[in-house]
């Protein structure tokens, strides 16, 4: 079958590496040096803010697209 390949970056018995919460903390370390977690969080920062506007700026047009939907029905039948 052929020889197991050993993960680069899981600590194990056989790499002498520690286990359990220190393994938890090298790990927590390389997520906060990551530029990926920084730019995911930036990105649902700006898709919430979009949103409130959006839902901002709907509330504030409410009799405008009422009317608008009910022209536009009246003028289907």
């Amino acid at each position: 079958m052929g020889e197991a390949k050993r993960a680069p970056e899981l600590s194990d018995a056989a790499g002498r590496r520690a286990a359990g919460r220190l393994a938890a903390r090298s790990g927590l370390k390389r997520f906060a040096k990551a530029d990926s977690g920084a730019t995911a969080i930036e990105y649902t920062l700006l898709a919430a803010l979009l949103g409130l506007v959006i839902i901002t700026a709907a509330g504030a047009l409410r009799a405008q697209i009422y009317d608008l939907l009910i022209s536009v029905a009246d003028a289907l039948g």
